[in-house]
């Protein structure tokens, strides 16, 4: 093979290579390994959430009582 076929193999595996595939889905809806932890770390924000809301309204129930 010439040095022009080599080249021109090159560049269309490298052209190959890059154009990817139409893909329907987007990198959001992919399963990933890392979704485990990044669910873990959604439970624990929504469960901080919840502590705050709790200890905040406790908050407000006794400046309420130390009011009165």
């Amino acid at each position: 093979m010439k040095p022009l076929g080599y080249v021109s193999l090159v560049l269309m595996t490298t052209l190959i290579g890059c154009g990817g595939a139409a893909d329907p889905e987007t990198s959001e809806d992919r399963e990933t390994v890392f979704d485990p932890l990044t669910e873990t770390i959604d439970r624990a924000e929504s469960v901080q959430d919840t502590v705050d809301a709790q200890a905040e309204a406790l908050r407000r129930q006794i400046e309420e009582a130390e009011g009165n």
